[in-house]
């Protein structure tokens, strides 16, 4: 292997385009681990980069296939298809297994007891090979680990592959999915003597707290890799941006209200850029207000639909305060990506009350807490009077972050 570059695979398996900050993170750690070895995105067949900036780079691999495939009996043509590519990924699967690994006991034991299947990602990760010939000191980083990418990871555990896995948990499942989460998780950890190839992270130390609580692994805190920037007290109005999708856990449907009290008690003070994105049908009524009001107000920047990687980094460049408007149910389950912009663009923003674990990301106090709408307004009036102070500890938290990321676990093992 000497002088050999080592290969990085970013694992998104269930990426087909630009939605959410998934693709955001994969071009973000491209970038980061550029200079460490070759970068590979290993995608969803249904990968769509029309329209997205993907780094000159960047060798793409759109092989997983997550197609629910319900059967049809209208539409012999497709039950036939579903048949056919069934039994060919079995026996894909298993000749890749003849060919590329080396049988064992626990591993014989594992398919009897599943009656001969194999994880949803097997015969796509099979695919991947067919590309890479992945050696030792190869990586593969779970960019979102969901259940199909740990059920996957538990079976390369057993085939004793020799790369290094690596899963970023960035949410954990809802109650239906959660006890399967865990059980498959502390199969992993009963795998001692193949433990030292895998490494588990999570977003927030809830969440890491609950693993633990559940599966007793040990998982360490990871820290995004994102882009910094700069920010100055703006000459005349200050810009309250919300950005990302337009959905009920986010606190989309709180926006109209939100912009009503700003613009009755501040409206000499602030304008809006609002983002409404993949809104759903039970919203409507809430996004068709929130036109209403930028036909009434003219303080209200609107723009719908997708927002490209560079065009989402102006935007927070513009942007002087956040309203972070998520329930907090939404926030102890996952991050918020929103969050860690604000940190490295060194906005002010304003957090829901008892937020403990948002908190708990900050090292400085570049935030102010909201019980309620009436208080979202009132601490942001409260972060424009007092900019220069909420700036100052903004660019310290911003500085304190990119520190950070020097120590992280996970960048240090690249």
């Amino acid at each position: 292997m000497n002088g050999r570059t080592k290969k990085i695979i970013l694992f998104e398996g269930e990426l087909c385009g630009g939605k959410g900050h998934h693709y955001d993170f994969l071009v973000e750690n491209s970038f980061y681990y550029k200079e460490k070895g070759e970068i590979f995105w290993v995608v969803n067949k249904k990968f769509n980069k029309e329209k997205l900036y993907i780094p000159d780079f960047i060798k793409i691999l759109n092989v997983i296939d997550t197609a629910k495939r319900k059967v049809n009996f209208q539409n012999f043509l497709f039950i036939g298809k579903i048949v056919f590519l069934s039994i060919k990924n079995f026996f894909m699967s298993y000749y890749y297994l003849i060919k590329k690994f080396k049988l064992n006991k626990i591993f014989l034991k594992y398919i009897l007891k599943n009656f001969f299947t194999f994880p949803k990602y097997f015969s796509s990760f099979c695919k991947i090979l067919e590309h890479i010939d992945l050696k030792e000191n190869d990586i593969i980083i779970f960019q979102t680990s969901r259940i199909n990418d740990i059920e996957l990871t538990y079976l390369l555990i057993l085939l004793k592959i020799k790369i290094k896995l690596h899963l970023r948990i960035i949410q954990l499942h809802r109650k239906k999915k959660l006890k399967k989460f865990y059980e498959i998780l502390k199969k992993l950890n009963k795998k001692n003597e193949l433990f030292k190839n895998i490494f588990f992270y999570t977003e927030t130390d809830f969440q890491k707290q609950q693993i633990k609580k559940n599966t007793a692994i040990d998982v360490e805190l990871f820290s995004n890799n994102l882009t910094f920037s700069k920010k100055e007290i703006p000459d005349k109005k200050f810009t309250i941006g919300i950005l990302g999708e337009s959905r009920f856990d986010k606190g989309f449907y709180k926006l109209p209200d939100l912009i009503r009290n700003l613009n009755s008690k501040a409206i000499d003070k602030v304008q809006f850029i609002v983002q409404i994105n993949n809104c759903p049908k039970n919203l409507l009524g809430i996004k068709n207000e929130i036109y209403a009001l930028s036909r009434e107000f003219k303080n209200i920047e609107i723009i719908d639909g997708y927002i490209s990687f560079f065009e989402y980094r102006k935007l927070l460049e513009k942007i002087n305060i956040i309203p972070l408007l998520h329930e907090l149910d939404q926030l102890k389950n996952c991050g918020s990506g929103i969050v860690f912009a604000s940190m490295v663009n060194e906005i002010p923003i304003v957090i829901p009350k008892d937020a403990l674990y948002v908190k708990k990301l900050f090292e400085f106090e570049s935030f102010v807490e909201a019980k309620d709408l009436n208080d979202y307004s009132k601490n942001i009036i409260h972060i424009i009077e007092n900019f220069s102070f909420f700036l100052e500890l903004a660019k310290k938290q911003s500085l304190s972050y990119k520190n950070k990321l020097n120590f992280d676990p996970l960048n240090n093992r690249i």
